[in-house]
């Protein structure tokens, strides 16, 4: 599992039609085989969110690799979320007020899902919980799993050159958003080796996201942390022997 990120559904979404939606399976695999089909089910309730919260809706997926029961049982653990009708029943305090999922991409023997969680503290909040799986084997993958360890620096610090351009435009954009005494886009943000494990695959491309963490009373002034990159951009930092090399050919 990559950390959660406080990426909103719009960020998400946005994210989702710069790289052309959310395809179905296709045949074949990272390794150039057959891939197994998967099938997404969406299992939807209403259950307790807990005390002074109400009910939250539950939209949950729950994935099935067609022959392969190890794997889908891995994928479905490592979502960490409720997604069975009898997991549901059993609920009793969600501690959230919803959960939501998107797909970003499943073709290929890979899968691109992410969970939102919508809860509530002082304000209502979202964070998205994202994974991309190797259905194969059903483990979420990381940058080091599709990326050649010495090249990771660099690519770091090419998407870190397009993050400190995007907080000077978005301060130039938003004049309102600073005062004498607060620059919000003056923090230390930089796009480091570990942002890297936010990896996304999408059609025609990947997607990594950063987390500004903005205060919520400053949200709107947050700049979007959505970076994307074809795979031919990618294709010098792959892994020959990693599941995203087969596709950049």
């Amino acid at each position: 599992m990559k950390g959660p990120m406080r990426t909103s559904p719009i960020v998400l979404g946005l994210a989702l039609a710069a790289c052309g939606g959310s395809p179905g399976p296709k045949a074949a695999g990272p390794g150039g085989g057959a891939a197994a089909a998967v099938t997404i089910a969406t299992v939807e309730k209403t259950v307790p969110a807990g005390e002074d919260l109400g009910d939250a809706h539950v939209r949950a997926p729950f994935v099935t690799v067609a022959g392969n029961p190890t794997a889908s049982a891995a994928i479905n653990a490592a979502l960490g979320v409720p997604n069975t009708e009898a997991a549901l029943a059993a609920v009793t305090e969600l501690g959230e007020v919803g959960i939501d999922y998107q797909v970003g991409y499943n073709q290929g023997g890979l899968l691109d899902l992410s969970i939102i969680h919508e809860t509530m503290g002082a304000y209502p909040d979202s964070y998205v919980a994202h994974f991309l799986f190797d259905v194969a084997t059903g483990k979420a993958l990381k940058a080091a799993d599709l990326l050649q360890a010495d090249q990771l620096p660099a690519l770091a610090a090419a998407l870190d050159q397009r993050l400190q351009a995007e907080l000077t435009e978005t301060r130039q954009s938003n004049p309102d958003c600073v005062t004498e005494d607060d620059d919000p886009y003056a923090g230390e943000f930089a796009f480091t080796v570990a942002s890297l494990d936010t990896i996304g695959l999408m059609e025609g491309g990947v997607v990594f996201t950063y987390d500004y963490d903005f205060p919520h009373v400053i949200q709107a002034c947050e700049p979007g942390g959505v970076f994307t990159l074809t795979l031919a951009e990618l294709k010098p930092y792959l892994r020959p022997d990693g599941a995203l090399a087969a596709l950049a050919k």
